[in-house]
Formats: C-alpha cells, sequence, structure tokens
C-alpha cells in the first residue's frame, strides 16, 4: 500500500500522474500539451478515476482533448473537474489563454456524456479512505471576474519569464516580490489549487496559483509565521516562476522538498526563477532537515543550458541545497 506521485515531461506544463496502489485509484492533475498523453500519459495508465484540469493555459490543458477522443475506446474516464467555459462562459479567445481549447473540451464531454464539476476553494473531495484532497483556490469572487473578463483575439497568458541577471542567493533573496496584481493575473489566479493529504503526508500542489491568494487561505486556517503549514513536498506555483512566490507565502510553511515541472520553458519565457530557489533557500523552514531539496522532472543541465545557472555550487554548499532529477515519489 503506498501511494506513487509521478510528475510526467510536459514540456513546459503540467500532467502528474497519483496513485493510491490499494485500490489502484488513479487521479491526475493536468495533461500538459497533446503530446504529453501521446508519448506519455496514455503509455502509462488507461484509467483517470479522477481528473483535474487546473485553469484554461494551453500547457495544463491540451493533452484532455486527444485523452477524451479516446474514450471510451482506449481510456476510462471516472470524475472530471474543470472551471470550464461551460460552466464560467468564458469568451473565445486564443494564445496561450486557450478557451478555444477548453470550449473544445467541454464539447467533447458533452458528446461524450461526461458530467464535468467546478471546484472552489473550501471543498473536500475524499478520493479514497487514504487520499483527499482540501481545495485552496480558486475563490468565488475571482471566477467571477474571471466569467466577466473579455479576452480578446491576442490574448496572452502572463509573462513568466525568469529574471535575467544572475547574482548570488543572498542577493536575489532580497528582492521585492514581484507577484501580478490578481486582476492582471487572473487565469491563474483561478487555479485548482489543494492540500493533498495521504495517510500522515501532504503536499501543497499549487498548479499556477497566485501566491497571496494562497497566503491568505492558509492564514485563514490558522496557520502564521509563529504556527506554519507542514507539508511535505510543494508543487511550486507556475513551474518556479519568481512572479508566483511571495516572501509572506514562504513564512507560513514548513517544508523541505520543493517540486518544479518544466523543461525550462518556451520562447522568451524561461522557469524557473533563480530568485524563487533563492528565496526558499534562505527564507523557508525546513521542518527540522538541515537540507533542502528541489526536484525536477526535466535535466538540470539541459534547463541551465538553456536558462543560465540556477544556483553556484559555493551557494547550494553554503545554503545546503541539492537540486535532483527526479520524476517520482513514493509515499508509503
Amino acid at each position: 500500500m503506498a501511494l506513487n506521485i509521478k510528475a510526467l515531461p510536459a514540456n513546459h506544463g503540467d500532467c502528474f500522474v497519483i496513485e493510491d496502489t490499494s485500490d489502484g485509484y488513479i487521479l491526475v492533475v493536468d495533461c500538459g500539451l497533446k503530446i504529453t498523453y501521446q508519448n506519455h500519459l496514455r503509455k502509462i495508465v488507461q484509467k483517470a478515476d479522477t481528473l483535474i484540469l487546473t485553469h484554461i493555459d494551453e500547457d495544463h490543458i491540451l493533452g484532455a482533448i486527444p485523452l477524451i477522443e479516446s474514450i471510451p475506446e482506449s481510456f476510462k474516464l471516472g470524475d472530471i473537474y474543470f472551471n470550464s467555459p461551460e460552466l464560467l462562459k468564458y469568451k473565445v479567445s486564443s494564445g496561450n489563454i486557450s478557451v478555444r481549447q477548453a470550449k473544445q473540451i467541454d464539447q467533447l464531454l458533452l458528446d461524450k456524456g461526461i458530467n464535468c464539476l467546478g471546484l472552489i476553494s473550501e471543498q473536500n473531495l475524499n478520493l479514497t479512505s487514504n487520499l483527499k484532497l482540501h481545495i485552496i483556490s480558486p475563490r468565488n469572487c475571482d471566477l467571477l471576474e474571471l466569467n466577466k473578463s473579455k479576452f480578446d483575439e491576442d490574448s496572452k497568458s502572463a509573462n513568466i519569464s525568469s529574471n535575467n541577471s544572475f547574482n548570488n542567493v543572498m542577493e536575489l533573496s532580497k528582492q521585492k516580490d514581484s507577484y501580478l496584481s490578481i486582476s492582471s493575473d487572473l487565469v491563474n489566479a483561478c487555479s485548482i489549487a489543494f492540500i493533498l493529504n495521504y495517510k500522515d503526508k501532504k503536499m501543497l500542489y499549487l498548479a499556477d496559483a497566485h501566491p497571496e491568494i494562497i497566503a491568505d487561505y492558509i492564514e485563514s486556517l490558522g496557520y502564521n509565521e509563529k504556527n506554519k503549514l507542514i507539508v511535505d513536498i510543494v508543487k511550486l506555483s507556475h513551474h518556479g516562476s519568481y512572479k508566483n512566490i511571495s516572501d509572506r507565502l514562504v513564512s507560513f510553511i514548513s517544508c523541505d522538498t520543493f517540486w518544479i515541472s518544466t523543461n525550462g520553458g518556451k520562447s522568451r519565457s524561461k522557469h524557473p526563477g533563480p530568485s524563487t530557489l533563492a528565496k526558499l533557500a534562505t527564507k523557508v523552514d525546513r521542518n527540522k532537515n538541515c537540507v533542502l531539496t528541489f526536484l525536477f522532472n526535466y535535466s538540470i543541465e539541459e534547463i541551465e543550458s538553456r536558462n543560465g545557472c540556477l544556483m553556484t555550487c559555493e551557494d547550494k554548499q553554503t545554503y545546503k541545497v541539492v537540486l535532483k532529477e527526479q520524476n517520482e515519489v513514493v509515499w508509503l
């Protein structure tokens, strides 16, 4: 009996497969791009008891199109949770904010007779006797604002390029927070983020969520700088973007392992941001562990060859940080 958590290669996107081996229950969170499904997802699972599409960015939902098209011949689907255009009546757009593709998913689900459900903060999903999710975001007020939004044909998701100038960890950690306002980053602010509970283990899964929405909710649960939320893993928001982290959020968390899903990004979008790693290396409570570990589902060498050094060997030694290529975690 164990929980297997896999971060599949999804290029610059996300696709996580979580299996409770006690009964074979499979939770899939996001589907990356179409090639993510074709080259990876369909080769390791042929069903999802629950599928969560966290938000409408292309690098999270495009892989769901061939997945749904293959139902029921090649893939079996139970419940799907997606704050979709059909639920929220988004306007049509193109670009990285993939409303058109999300509408295609809506139509496919309708054609297949599959009901789609939404998720908002404070909901609980009891998936198995040991596997439970507590939903942190989106807030209903942000979904309402998203519903009012008017995407045009040139809509793009917020730029998440990493800070290009590289300094040492201490200098980077002192940089002011750079997160966008919620109103200017509404699609990501409406990401489905959650606390995953398995037996005595916890994972904070942040999708592309806004750091202050997460911090507000964690604080509402009674956590703060003195009484921190203790988790075993944090799946960092927006592939480790420096625009999706805040000092306040970091101060509320106690964790020694942070997971980053990315191949380094695409075009001018580069991730993770070195300042994200620096803030965590210097400021996060490590829950009594002296070593802080960053897990990557792609080659660190390839990411650094594209984007530059993430952290010097001297800083890794000074701050006891390990950068590790690992795409699977098993909890017993």
